[in-house]
């Protein structure tokens, strides 16, 4: 007789494996790095030890905590003004169908110009400080939440409104009542991408001027041979990477809920 197993047992054992599942990748990753470095001898510039990537994260823990905050602000202080100016131009471009047609298209060839070619230009219009940075990190956010979100205006149902211009409700009821709740998941995309996008801008930004954040640090251990401050820095950039991710998706489930459900 075969036993059954009850759906709070199985619920249990999903969540079981889900806090577990997410050391897969680093065991791994950890495995192959221990037998590159005993198999092939590797010089301790070429690939460090995981112990003296350790070691510099105990001995450069200052540096780095006050480094990912200056990093953390700029990203904020770019996406920010990127979700507010890409949500304001997508409302002015949606309600306006001269602009739809003519600003639109410009704007999406735009797009796809690599942000990091403006880097140069921003630095002499803003100089190298927190305003430059966080101008180029907006500007890419900006493309992210505009297109989302008017993805998102046009996802709201005919129907419904067909069914609020026969009740006379207004152009902008319609777009904060019925378009905005449409938009929601799409907006929900755009703020996951944004904020991962917001911080591989800023160290970029932070590498090409190297004066402040992770990415001057990247760039001072790389100059002085540094292999295993660099790994640190990366290992920290992916946790706040990691981390802004997971803010994005809570905010998700919390303003979605009605639409996993």
């Amino acid at each position: 007789m075969a036993l059954r197993v009850s759906p709070q047992q199985q619920l249990a054992d999903r969540r079981w494996w889900a806090r577990w599942e997410v050391l897969v990748v680093p065991v791994v990753v950890f495995a192959v790095w221990l037998t590159v470095l005993v198999g092939w001898d590797l010089p301790r510039i070429i690939l460090p030890a995981p112990t003296g990537v350790v070691e510099a994260f105990v001995e450069n823990w200052q540096t780095l905590l006050s480094a990912g905050l200056v990093t953390l602000w700029e990203t904020a202080a770019g996406f920010v003004a990127g979700l507010t100016l890409g949500l304001a131009l997508a409302v002015i471009v949606f309600t306006s169908p001269f602009l739809k047609e003519t600003l639109y298209p410009l704007l999406f060839g735009f797009r796809i110009v690599p942000k990091v070619a403006f880097v140069p230009l921003f630095m002499v219009w803003f100089g190298t400080g927190l305003v430059m940075k966080s101008a180029i990190t907006a500007m890419a956010v900006f493309f992210i939440f505009l297109v989302q979100a008017l993805l998102g205006f046009a996802s709201a149902e005919p129907e419904l409104i067909e069914l609020a211009r026969s009740l006379r409700m207004s152009k902008w009821a319609i777009l904060w009542r019925l378009r905005f709740p449409a938009a929601l998941p799409s907006l929900m995309v755009g703020l996951k991408l944004g904020l991962t996008y917001a911080l591989t801008m800023v160290i970029v930004s932070e590498m090409v001027v190297a004066t402040r954040g992770l990415g001057a640090v990247v760039v001072e251990s790389s100059a002085r041979l540094r292999t295993a401050e660099v790994i640190a820095v990366i290992l920290t950039v992916s946790v706040a990477g990691v981390s802004l991710y997971a803010l994005g998706n809570r905010v998700d489930k919390r303003l979605t809920r009605w639409y996993y459900e």
